[in-house]
């Protein structure tokens, strides 16, 4: 009975001995990365060492405006945590993604959106006034053929402002060179989606 007490004792010191040696071995590397042992079963005595998941690097942002390579305004992607700390979101390009960001973006986007349409609508109503004038009259100084000077952005403006009170911009109307009397089909790019042709009726003055 002694005999046995005294080899469970130095089992014991034994077990002792060997988990002191592997906690100094595991602060002897912890400067290089959690420890890694072979996974077996852990008895009475034995030092468990987990190693952690890699944190990761790439962080979930929304994009607050277009950014190339990247994405569009709105979308959410994700960047390396570097690249949003230091050059996204100092220069506002994007946020976090959080509960509260994602409802202020869905509101700019409605917002956005409803003034793209009303740009439309307008675009609309202009389309329909010119085609309802249809034909826009100029009288040009001229011989039997030809106009003495074509017919000039500010001429056609102003007739078309007198029939409609529309005041188009000059990117609005796509006007070809006119040097002869007769009649030519000039086109209204008011939007995107949006065209609209009328005629100019050039007479001898």
């Amino acid at each position: 009975f002694f005999f046995s007490h005294k080899t469970e004792r130095g089992a014991a010191e034994g077990q002792t001995e060997r988990r002191r040696e592997m906690e100094r071995a595991a602060t002897r590397v912890g400067a290089r990365g959690p420890l890694r042992i072979p996974s077996r079963r852990v008895g009475r005595g034995q030092l468990q060492v987990v190693a952690f998941k890699k944190v990761s690097k790439k962080v979930e942002v929304v994009l607050s405006k277009d950014v190339a390579s990247v994405g569009t305004s709105g979308t959410v992607k994700k960047v390396s945590r570097g690249y949003f700390k230091n050059y996204l979101y100092p220069q506002g390009l994007a946020e976090p993604v959080t509960d509260q960001v994602m409802e202020k973006m869905k509101a700019q986007q409605a917002r956005d959106a409803a003034a793209k349409e009303a740009l439309k609508e307008d675009a609309k109503k202009i389309a329909t006034a010119l085609s309802i004038a249809k034909n826009f009259t100029v009288k040009k100084e001229a011989n039997e053929e030809n106009t003495y000077g074509s017919v000039t952005m500010a001429e056609l403006k102003a007739i078309i402002k007198k029939q409609t009170t529309l005041d188009l911009s000059d990117d609005v109307i796509d006007l070809p060179v006119i040097k002869e009397l007769g009649t030519f089909t000039v086109t209204a790019n008011l939007h995107p989606e949006v065209k609209q042709d009328f005629t100019v009726t050039v007479e001898k003055a």
